[in-house]
């Protein structure tokens, strides 16, 4: 009789929310409570957020694509042509909701030591397209949870009258500097967009946020994500009764709104979350510093984290093999990782690439950063619940693939 076969391990994935029974009892309290959405724990949500990254205001919504096409729509001048320029390695959310709303695109390429939008790359592309429009908003990533180059993206978007809108869903609660303001907290942006997806340190379920210091802009939003629906400063013709009494049922509508609003149970999970931020952080620092000491630095890695001043989030552990050097494609990585019961995952298919911005404006000079790294560009599991056995897993399967011939 054969031996039986060696169970395959559990798969790991890549990202998995952190949570207890306070999580649990947060959720049940707002089901005890009938008060669904619109109550009390989204603005308490609000203000330790506001609290966590220094900002003037924040506001919630139900995610953060919500809220990147809430800031878009609200800024943008009727009837001008309008452009968003944004790193080519991206999420989708952004460019998507800027098309959908009558933007034009460009993309710019990246800085391959950190992965975030590379400012000479910016120059570049704005002093190529600027002149052909009439708004222009720059969307940097703080990509991983790495803090981009915000005051050299806010001199070159300065330089032709663009202004600039942080992409921060990777970001909560990273630093501009090891003294500076946490993302989110900086005065000179338009604001800063936040997203809390189960996958991010703050995981409420779905999820979103605007950090921002102007007070008009705040005061939109929140009008924005309710339909547009105020009770106040209403038309006295149409909000009072013939006796001149008000109406007690009447809202007015100047200019149509959406439906963008955070419910009460996201609100409550991303209170406990929040709460719980600076041990994730501290689990998160552990792991990856275990990850760059295992294999940091290796020759045939051409991007491992390398931020020594404890300034990242670390959402995520992306690193970018030589596939040349290793005699391999992307596929047979993922394959070797899936033996080892290891899902990596890909962030992501640069947006060049992708056929729904295909008429997207491009660097003259190209994108040598992304074309460096983006080949062989794959996230390696990082969460606060990851155990110290699964890390170990991911190390000596990644040392395996680094060290060994078996693919040649």
């Amino acid at each position: 009789m054969s031996d039986s076969p060696t169970p395959t391990p559990r798969l790991l994935p890549y990202s998995m929310p952190y949570w207890d029974e306070s999580e649990v009892a947060a959720v049940a309290d707002v089901v005890r409570s009938g008060m669904w959405t619109g109550g009390e724990r989204t603005s308490d949500f609000e203000e330790a957020l506001a609290d966590t990254v220094g900002a003037r205001h924040v506001v919630c919504v139900a995610n953060g694509t919500a809220a990147l096409h809430a800031v878009l729509h609200l800024v943008r001048p009727d009837r001008a042509r309008s452009l968003l320029v944004t790193p080519a390695l991206n999420f989708l959310a952004g460019p998507a909701v800027a098309r959908q709303l009558g933007y034009d695109i460009a993309f710019t390429d990246v800085d391959p030591g950190t992965l975030n939008m590379d400012v000479a790359s910016l120059t570049q592309v704005l002093a190529e397209v600027a002149a052909d429009y009439d708004h222009i908003v720059v969307l940097p990533v703080h990509f991983a949870g790495v803090p981009a180059d915000i005051e050299g993206v806010l001199g070159a978007a300065a330089s032709y009258g663009a202004v600039v809108l942080e992409d921060a869903c990777h970001a909560l609660p990273a630093r501009y500097g090891p003294d500076g303001p946490t993302v989110g907290g900086h005065l000179g942006t338009l604001g800063a967009v936040f997203s809390f997806h189960p996958t991010k340190p703050v995981g409420a379920g779905e999820g979103g946020a605007v950090a921002l210091a102007d007070d008009v802009l705040a005061e939109r939003l929140r009008y924005y994500r309710n339909h547009n629906m105020r009770r106040e400063g209403t038309d006295p013709s149409l909000a009072l009764d013939a006796d001149g009494h008000r109406k007690p049922w009447y809202y007015q509508v100047d200019e149509p709104g959406h439906n963008a609003r955070m419910s009460e149970f996201h609100a409550a999970l991303g209170l406990v979350q929040l709460a719980r931020l600076p041990q994730s952080l501290a689990r998160r620092q552990e792991l990856a510093a275990r990850y760059c000491e295992a294999f940091g630095g290796h020759p045939r890695l051409r991007y491992t984290p390398g931020d020594a001043r404890g300034t990242s989030a670390l959402h995520l552990f992306p690193v970018s093999f030589d596939l040349h050097g290793l005699g391999m494609t992307k596929g047979a990585l993922f394959a070797h990782y899936r033996r080892h019961g290891i899902a990596p995952q890909v962030h992501y298919t640069p947006l060049n690439e992708q056929p729904a911005f295909a008429a997207a404006r491009l660097p003259a000079a190209g994108m040598p950063g992304l074309d460096h790294v983006s080949p062989g560009l794959l996230s390696l599991p990082l969460f606060h619940g990851m155990t110290d056995e699964d890390h170990e897993r991911v190390v000596n399967a990644t040392i395996e693939l680094l060290e060994s011939e078996v693919s040649r």
